[in-house]
Formats: structure tokens, sequence, C-alpha cells
């Protein structure tokens, strides 16, 4: 059988006699007596109301979450850059000269631990001073 689409189950609870429930299979009556005890829930304020500064937490972890997402692409934008620019340098010398080209790609496969300790200390200290800045 075919769940039943938001649609169905609204117009079920706008019935509220339940009528119509008793064709239905357990899974669909499950599932519209879970909506129908939600509602019931939200229809019913708190009993202690919310506090007066409500508004302005929700708002606030609503630009933190935005500010975790920015800073989040920034870090990814920062380790693509690292990685573009040596890209980049390398495809130069391929152009000005093959054995510089070979020769820089050499020491950066021997120094490559040095180099991704490198990335993962800027990483690191992107990372450690968006954290201090967000908890001021």
């Amino acid at each position: 059988m075919k769940k039943l689409t938001d649609e169905q189950i609204q117009s079920l609870l706008d019935d509220d006699h339940g009528a119509d429930t008793g064709n239905l299979s357990a899974p669909d009556r499950q599932q519209l007596e879970g909506y129908r005890s939600l509602f019931q829930k939200l229809n019913q304020e708190p009993p202690e109301g919310l506090p007066f500064n409500f508004a302005s937490k929700v708002s606030t972890q609503l630009k933190l979450k935005l500010k975790r997402q920015s800073d989040i692409r920034f870090n990814l934008l920062a380790l693509l850059g690292v990685l573009a620019g040596m890209l980049l340098v390398y495809g130069m010398l391929i152009l000005m000269d093959n054995t510089a080209a070979q020769t820089f790609l050499q020491a950066v496969l021997r120094f490559k631990w040095m180099l991704m300790l490198g990335v993962c200390t800027l990483l690191g200290t992107l990372i450690f001073e968006q954290r201090v800045v967000e908890e001021r």
C-alpha cells in the first residue's frame, strides 16, 4: 500500500472524526496518530512561557551556524588555494624549464611531510582563530 502524502494526512487531521482511519494500514494509522499528537502538543503553550530573550537566542544561534558554514568554506578555499598555488608553480616551471620542474617536484615529494605539516598548521591556526573570535 502506498504511503500517505502530507495533504492526505492534513485532510484526515482536519476531519478529526477518524472515520476514514479504519481502512488505513497499521503504519499509516501510526503515522497519523504521531502527527495528531504532535499537533496537540504544538497547540499547547509551555506552562512557564518563553524567556524574554528567546528571539535573540534563536537569531544568535542561526548567525553562528551561518558563520560556521562560512568559516568551513573559507578553510576549504584556503586549502584549495595552497594546492592550486603549488600546481601553478609546477605548471609555470614546466613551461620555462623542464629540469627545474622535475627538481621542484622531487623537492616537494622529498619534503611532503613538512609541507603537509605547514598546511595543517595553517588550517589549525585559522580554525583556532575562528573559534576564539566566536567565543568573544
